[in-house]
């Protein structure tokens, strides 16, 4: 089942620093969760700032709007141990640091996320303390205010440093205005950094209830929206939603959930699709008496409506299929999918080739407009599926780029090159590589290696090597090297090097 999204109810400073208000919030969007729990996973989130390293001396109790504001806002440590024990009954607990100090608070603190404010997202002090401190921290950022010069400095600063973190798209104007929304801007961000961009947290107006299900529709499963509650001691900023506001949007939202559905499912719904789909269909009749063992062709058949329960549908018909008819039958008759004998010659070279497109399409590759696909069964054409490969080659003088598909869980053998040097680049997929070392055809060193998406791995001369695809998904891997010559191929079952029809090739346009 397909993961729910996770809606983060940021209180901030809505708390208005009394414990009695903050109780009263918890409680009332506790019971929002219990309403819409079933498909949507909810999280509260706070922020630490330490007031007293946090503000500058001058600037303390002073007239500024954003001092005023922490400071008359403050709650004292003992009030925090009470919210957080009394919170985290209730939901999961997000919290925002502003500074180093309470970037330990929060890992002192056990929240489960640490979000990074998009005030903080290019705060290089405040990451390089949080990458000392932590590394194992589910994190959580925000984009906001940021170009995509900007963007990439952020994610590469976490991705050289092998901390996972989930991005939201953000706009950073209290409050947001609908034509500033710009949500597909958060869809550049996904199209370029693919699942590293998981949501959006989002500023609008109170009143605006579509952000949520347009943004799940295009990907976003995480959304942070600001939350509180009215009284007659305290009034809610123009960004943050009251009760009844957050639940027109999440009913919205959770619609979107249910019309997005899961493509998991699909395949279940297919059956009733078709069966449906058959009213409209045209059947095949013929057009003059048959008798049994004649083959149908346009000239003896045609095609009319309706079609009949068992009968052969015009989409059954084209030019890789044979069909023989196991009966007489008279002008004017329906034929039954049992009345025939069916020969499908479509060439299984051209249903590999289907397969490599489909997997270009996944990948996103960009291909020569005419390309030759190199297909090696080296057990033979029947055994393909489970050892075997595709291959395009791009460029093949003094340097070589290729580009080498694996379908779901295909192997190719072991091999080796004296003088080719190659680098795997995986562009789509993940990859199993079997390095084996060997002196005087003795083996000393066994690596196995396990590659995903943007993984590089060199691979030397005389190095023998394996490798498969993982998963459902089959691989695309780049490879570069030297040039590539096929008298350096070589093969550590010499079985394959006696196949001399191990090669098959086939002509596309993509």
């Amino acid at each position: 089942m397909k993961s729910k999204p996770l809606i983060i109810f940021e209180i901030a400073n809505n708390h208005m620093g009394d414990l009695n208000h903050l109780s009263k919030i918890i409680e009332e969007y506790y019971k929002i969760k219990k309403i819409f729990s079933k498909k949507i996973n909810f999280a509260i989130k706070f922020q630490y700032r330490h007031l007293p390293t946090f503000i500058h001396p001058e600037f303390k109790e002073s007239d500024h709007s954003g001092v005023k504001r922490f400071e008359s806002t403050e709650l004292t440590e003992i009030k925090w141990k009470k919210i957080i024990s009394t919170t985290k009954k209730k939901f999961d607990l997000i919290c925002t640091p502003f500074d180093e100090l309470s970037i330990d608070k929060v890992l002192r603190d056990g929240f489960k996320f640490l979000k990074i404010a998009s005030c903080s997202a290019n705060d290089w002090p405040l990451l390089e303390y949080l990458e000392k401190k932590n590394k194992k921290k589910n994190i959580i950022c925000s984009l906001g205010g940021m170009n995509l010069d900007e963007i990439s400095e952020t994610v590469s600063f976490f991705r050289n440093r092998k901390i996972h973190v989930q991005y939201l798209y953000c706009v950073a104007n209290y409050p947001t205005q609908i034509r500033d929304l710009n949500l597909d801007f958060f869809k550049v961000l996904k199209d370029t950094y693919g699942d590293l961009i998981a949501g959006i947290s989002s500023h609008e107006m109170p009143e605006e209830t579509m952000s949520g299900s347009i943004g799940y529709a295009m990907g976003a499963r995480i959304f942070e929206k600001h939350i509180g509650i009215n009284s007659e001691n305290y009034t809610l900023n123009k960004y943050s939603c009251e009760p009844k506001h957050i639940i027109a949007w999440l009913k919205n939202l959770e619609h979107a959930v249910d019309i997005c559905g899961d493509s998991k499912k699909r395949t279940a719904n297919l059956k009733n699709e078709k069966k449906q789909l058959a009213n409209f269909k045209r059947g095949i009749y013929l057009k003059r008496n048959l008798s049994k063992g004649e083959t149908l062709s346009l000239n003896n058949i045609s095609f009319k409506f309706p079609s009949q329960n068992g009968q052969l549908f015009a989409n059954d018909f084209s030019k890789f299929k044979e069909f023989k008819l196991n009966k007489n039958l008279k002008k004017n008759q329906k034929i039954l999918l049992k009345d025939v004998r069916v020969k499908n010659n479509k060439n299984i070279l051209q249903k590999i080739r289907d397969q490599v497109r489909n997997l270009v399409f996944l990948s996103k590759v960009i291909l020569p407009k005419s390309s030759n696909i190199e297909i090696s069964h080296h057990y033979g054409i029947n055994n393909f599926y489970k050892i075997g490969m595709c291959m395009i080659t791009i460029y093949n003088n003094k340097y070589c780029k290729k580009l080498l598909f694996l379908i779901e869980k295909q192997e190719h053998p072991e091999q080796y090159h004296k003088k080719k040097k190659e680098t795997f680049f995986i562009l789509y997929g993940r990859v199993s590589i079997i390095l084996k070392y060997y002196k005087k055809n003795i083996l000393y060193k066994k690596k196995k290696i396990v590659l995903n998406q943007g993984d590089l791995q060199t691979i030397e001369p005389g190095v023998v090597h394996s490798f498969r695809s993982l998963g459902k998904t089959g691989a695309v891997i780049e490879e570069l090297s030297s040039e590539s010559n096929k008298k350096d191929s070589f093969y550590w079952d010499k079985e394959i090097e006696k196949n001399k029809n191990r090669k098959s090739f086939i002509s596309t346009v993509f």
